[in-house]
């Protein structure tokens, strides 16, 4: 893998990213061209700048989060190496479907800050904790709500079982990271089972891989040898039980900030739905009955419900999905004749501003070789890794 093609593949899936959404404005455009007119006719910017103001600090607190955190194994970490760290995460999850490829992009970056890897991890760990706490309880709020009859939305019925499912994933997620941390064997006995049952189906599909040209050097790698993946996950577990150790004994403070920046930095997001209202000119007082509480609360509770959606939107940069989503839930707010300028400038502020300032740190940081540099150096520590772990084959009559 080298820098140029690296590149190559970040430029196509932002190329692609923005087409769709190039796309659907010129198709709302071509046909609500008038509305678009109108809509901006009632502009106040002052408003806008509060929205980008609010936008920006999604990576300022979720950088602090990691600066807050990352401090207490690697305590030379400097806050705008964090921070940065956040933006280049928030614009690869931003342009790979699922937010796969952000967690390998804000490693990458806080190596290259000075901060060892096993200190990433457990800091990464813990990020993931608060953000999976944030999510089921925002989800047993919704439902909640939802059962109440205190959450009416247009489309909120279809979300229901997003939110459903939605709590199942995080809560399954957030009690492996709790059993690693308070009770490992329990953990290690459930990825046993998991394995025992999971090899049954996998290891004929090993082979017949195997039999493909393609896919024979992927069959016959050590990491996907019987017993090796199961090993690696044990391991893991005790590393993990390790590094939340240091922080039961001296980062209790540090989780609860933690926690206390990630509420900050979605709802700083969700807010400026909110402020993009005042700048349109429009009432934040919904024509019908939403939720309860002030107008403010009522929007951060609905851009609550449409965030399940873009997390989970198998899309890069949950084009489409975001737009109808959004059309829909936010209907009670934007009238059909504002729903094209309304939209253009959420997509742009609560989606993509924090995505353009991480891309223009990404393709800087590509443009100095340090990625390349980092990726030959982790794939050769993988390779001594596995070297390792695989056992030596007896030798052959002619060896002997």
């Amino acid at each position: 893998m080298n820098r140029a093609a690296l590149v190559r593949g970040i430029q196509l899936i932002v190329a692609l990213t923005l087409a769709t959404f190039g796309f659907l404005l010129w198709r709302a455009v071509a046909v609500k061209q008038a509305d678009l007119a109108q809509g901006l006719s009632t502009l106040h910017p002052a408003w806008l700048l509060v929205a980008v103001a609010f936008a920006l600090q999604e990576g300022v607190c979720g950088g602090t989060r990691m600066f807050v955190l990352g401090r207490v194994l690697c305590p030379k970490l400097n806050w705008r190496t964090a921070v940065a760290s956040e933006f280049v995460l928030m614009f690869v999850a931003g342009v790979t479907p699922g937010q796969l490829g952000a967690p390998v992009a804000q490693v990458a970056t806080l190596v290259e800050g000075g901060m060892p890897f096993d200190a990433i991890a457990t800091a990464e760990l813990l990020t993931a904790f608060c953000t999976l706490l944030f999510f089921l309880l925002s989800a047993a709020a919704l439902l909640l709500l939802r059962v109440l009859g205190l959450l009416v939305v247009p489309g909120a019925a279809g979300l229901d079982w997003l939110v459903g499912i939605s709590s199942v994933i995080f809560g399954s997620a957030l009690l492996a990271l709790v059993l690693c941390a308070v009770h490992p064997p329990l953990l290690k006995w459930i990825f046993r089972v998991g394995g025992r049952m999971f090899s049954v189906p996998w290891h004929p599909v090993r082979r017949t891989l195997g039999i493909i040209p393609w896919f024979k050097s992927l069959a016959d790698s050590p990491s996907l040898q019987p017993g090796v993946l199961g090993e690696r996950l044990q391991r893991a577990v005790d590393r993990v039980h390790e590094g939340f150790d240091v922080y039961r004994q001296r980062g209790r403070w540090a989780v609860l900030q933690a926690f206390g920046l990630t509420v900050a930095f979605f709802w700083a997001r969700f807010s400026v739905a909110f402020f993009i209202l005042k700048g349109l000119g429009l009432s934040t007082t919904p024509r019908s009955f939403v939720a309860a509480g002030p107008p403010f609360v009522q929007i951060i509770t609905v851009q609550s419900l449409l965030n399940f959606a873009l997390y989970l939107s198998p899309t890069p940069g949950a084009s489409g999905i975001a737009e109808a989503g959004s059309n829909t839930l936010m209907s009670p707010w934007v009238p059909s004749v504002y729903e094209l300028p309304y939209l253009v400038l959420w997509r742009v502020l609560a989606l993509f501003l924090c995505m353009f300032v991480g891309g223009a740190y990404v393709f800087r940081y590509l443009g100095t070789d340090v990625l390349e540099r980092r990726v030959k150096e982790a794939e050769e520590a993988r390779r001594l890794l596995e070297e390792a772990i695989t056992p030596p084959h007896p030798p052959t009559a002619s060896e002997s």
